[in-house]
């Protein structure tokens, strides 16, 4: 499996546990907030051999991978990759954008993915444009259902600035974030998931709008009055920085 970079472990990106970080290089979508520009195109490959072998440097407190990107599901070596992780007793954490329901599928059933991290790009009407892509809601949704039947799981929406059709650029509102929690609990059928609601952090040449770099880190009191309002869907939804 193609990894493009990797970070030592830490107890940030995998809930619970000391994890190492893959990151894989491509990605289906184009998110105008994406901080992650620089895996989206021509980038090195590290190899997954050389992460084994670190892991295998640090097997006596690590505990834990997290593999993120990009959209790791892009990556055919995936599957494989994850066996070898789960040879040495790690348990395994995906980040998805919820695009590939198929890979998502097979990793259900084979047990191979302890916990699934899906974004939620707000409200269906408006993933075309906060995705940057057309033709991806319905896999999206059958993402959703696959994702809550895993061990442990999550949907996370970043309240970034969204690219209007009439060329305006505001924050999601909470009238759209309310419509992306109903339709959380309606494409599962439960109201019960976590759900993540995190800040949109501006970071200079690193976005894939530059437009985007111009605007703040989402408002403080936005972040709360969302919060307030998701919560009558979603009571588990907290916020993140």
């Amino acid at each position: 499996m193609k990894i493009s970079a990797a970070l030592g472990f830490n107890l940030i990106d995998y809930p619970g546990k000391i994890a190492a970080v893959a990151f894989t290089p491509g990605c289906n979508y184009r998110c105008p907030h994406c901080h992650a520009a620089p895996l989206l195109g021509e980038t090195k490959d590290l190899g997954d051999q050389g992460f084994l072998d670190y892991l295998d440097t640090v097997k006596d407190w690590v505990n834990g991978v997290a593999i993120c990107g990009g959209e790791p599901t892009l990556q055919p070596g995936l599957v494989t990759f994850i066996e070898k992780l789960r040879e040495r007793g790690l348990t395994v954490k995906l980040d998805t954008n919820g695009s590939n329901p198929g890979v998502l599928s097979r990793l259900l059933d084979a047990g191979l993915v302890d916990y699934v991290a899906m974004d939620v790009k707000g409200p269906r009407f408006l993933w075309h444009t906060t995705a940057g892509v057309e033709g991806y809601a319905d896999l999206m949704a059958e993402s959703m259902r696959l994702v809550a039947r895993f061990p442990q799981y999550e949907f996370r929406t970043t309240i970034a600035p969204v690219v209007r059709g009439d060329g305006d650029i505001t924050f999601f509102t909470v009238q759209e974030m309310a419509a992306a929690a109903r339709l959380i609990t309606q494409t599962t059928g439960g109201d019960t998931h976590k759900y993540y609601v995190q800040k949109f952090v501006p970071r200079k040449d690193g976005l894939l709008d530059k437009r985007l770099e111009a605007f703040p880190e989402t408002p403080v009191q936005l972040l709360q009055d969302i919060h307030k309002e998701v919560m009558k869907y979603l009571p588990n939804t907290q916020l993140r920085g």
